[in-house]
Formats: structure tokens, C-alpha cells, sequence
């Protein structure tokens, strides 16, 4: 445990939320402390998920990072025996990364017996080449004191480019190569099933976690078993990355 993970992504609506609801609950699945937070600024959706009892930092005026603010929470972060999982918004995606790349946040945290991840969500369909791109950026900004983890959601189709998976672009090998990332976790289409869609949507919109759905009496024993499976699918991912 003492894992620091940070979710970052320069595009919105492409998942980043979710992803960060379900390392919350992978975490918390291992019987560790788990501290969650949101610092977006416009859309604090990690923030609505009241069981996970996320904070809502604000860290941002007029799309910069405000040191004075951002710092007190870093400064929590060293001094606290727990997990971390904090989602960032995609409006202050480059003033954040800039931060934590000057002010040495990662190597910080390193020296204080923090491992450091930063979760970046690809998508396929209109947004594939925005989240590549905020992708690269954010390998640009990452040095030997943090790891990536990779996120594949295919829920607007298949992660490709030039027909061929991220993990064989000049991108993505030259990282790994380089040890700046640590796995990657797929969350895989299911959309030619409207039921699991639904469930989905109904589960997330509610800003639910899985805990939440089987106490409540809102979801049907089929309904329980089928965002089980997906939330089961996606903790065997997390359990591979090397962290």
C-alpha cells in the first residue's frame, strides 16, 4: 500500500471518472486505507460518489493550478500512511502536469516512500487521437519517480491506430523500453449487449459502486451478477499491473 495514483487526461468524457472509482475500489477491495479526491474544477464527478467519501479539492483559478492550494494536499499526501486516488480535470490537465514536473511532486512523494502511478484513459472512435495525445504529453512530463498505467476503453470502439493496438506504436515502446509504464487495463466493449449498457449507465449515473448496487433494491439479481462481471473483469486487469 502508500500508492499514490493520479488520474489524468487533457480530454473529457472519455472515462477518466470511472477509472478512478474503480482503483478506489480495487484498492479498497485489498483491505488497505484508501483516501480518495477530486480537484476538477468543472465537472467534480469523482466528487458525487458519496460512499467512497471523496474530497473535492480546489486547486484551479481561471485554468491555472494555484500552488497555495495544490500544495497542502501534496503535503497530506507524504505525511498519511494510505492509498491515494485523486482525479484531475481535463481543464487543468497541462498547468498540472507542468506543476508537478517543476515543483519535483513525484520524486517528492518518492522520498517520502510513495510509489507514484498516473492513470491515462485512450479511447477509440472521435476522441482517440485527443486522449493519444494527452497520452504523450503526459509520458513527456513523466520522469523515473512515476509509473503509467494505461487504460484501453473501448466503450466507443476498438483503442487502434492504423489498425494495429497502442502497445505496438513507436509511442509506447520507446516508454516501456524506458520504465515509464507499469501495465494496462482494458475496459472492454459490451455495448452489443443493451442490458450490461444499461445497468452501466444506470450504475455510473447514480455515481454507484458495486457495494452500493448489491445493497440496493434498484437493481435485480441479474443486474448485480452482470456489473459484477465487469467490475470483476477490470480488478483481474489491475491485478497484472506491475505496481
Amino acid at each position: 500500500m502508500n500508492n499514490v495514483h493520479l488520474v489524468m487526461q487533457g480530454k473529457g468524457g472519455v472515462g477518466k471518472s470511472l477509472a478512478a472509482v474503480l482503483v478506489a475500489q480495487y484498492l479498497q477491495s485489498l483491505g488497505g486505507k484508501v483516501i480518495c479526491a477530486d480537484t476538477d474544477p468543472v465537472n467534480a464527478t469523482f466528487a458525487q460518489y458519496k460512499s467512497l467519501d471523496v474530497a473535492h479539492v480546489e486547486i484551479a483559478k481561471d485554468g491555472n493550478v494555484i500552488q497555495s492550494k495544490f500544495d497542502p494536499l501534496i503535503e497530506m499526501i507524504v505525511q498519511t500512511d494510505a492509498d491515494f486516488v485523486i482525479d484531475n480535470g481535463s481543464a487543468t490537465f497541462l498547468p498540472l502536469t507542468k506543476y508537478l514536473a517543476e515543483n519535483d511532486i513525484y520524486q517528492i512523494m518518492s522520498e517520502h516512500g510513495k510509489k507514484v502511478f498516473v492513470h491515462s484513459v485512450l479511447t477509440g472512435g472521435q476522441a482517440k487521437t485527443d486522449t493519444y495525445n494527452g497520452f504523450a504529453e503526459l509520458l513527456g512530463k513523466v520522469n523515473q519517480y512515476a509509473k503509467v498505467v494505461v487504460w484501453e476503453n473501448e466503450f466507443w470502439g476498438p483503442v487502434e491506430y492504423e489498425g494495429h493496438p497502442i502497445t505496438s506504436t513507436k509511442l509506447f515502446k520507446e516508454s516501456d523500453r524506458a520504465g515509464k509504464i507499469a501495465g494496462i487495463v482494458k475496459i472492454v466493449d459490451r455495448s452489443q449487449s443493451d442490458a450490461f449498457v444499461e445497468d452501466m449507465k444506470k450504475m455510473t449515473s447514480n455515481h454507484m459502486t458495486l457495494a452500493d448496487v448489491n445493497a440496493s433494491e434498484e437493481f435485480n439479481f441479474l443486474a448485480k451478477n452482470r456489473l459484477k462481471k465487469i467490475v470483476d473483469s477490470v480488478f483481474v486487469e489491475l491485478s497484472q499491473v506491475k505496481w
